[in-house]
């Protein structure tokens, strides 16, 4: 009766450590959803300030042409 208590205690341990790795995991991917992002590099503002001023240059562009369109 000994042997069988150790192997049923061995089981129950071996389950409860799985168990506790799923949750912890879980865990932390839920702790990692809510991290807000990192703050961009310079590199990635410069870039969204050359698109913005595209974009900029592109709707000037077609505003002047509906203005002339329009005379």
């Amino acid at each position: 009766m000994g042997i069988l208590r150790y192997v049923v205690q061995g089981f129950g341990w071996e389950v409860g450590r799985q168990v506790a790795k799923e949750g912890m995991d879980a865990l932390s991917e839920e702790l990692r959803e809510k991290e807000p992002p990192p703050p961009p590099t310079r590199r990635e503002l410069k870039a969204q300030r050359k698109e913005e001023a595209r974009r900029n240059k592109a709707i000037e562009a077609e505003l002047r042409r509906i203005k002339k369109a329009a005379r």
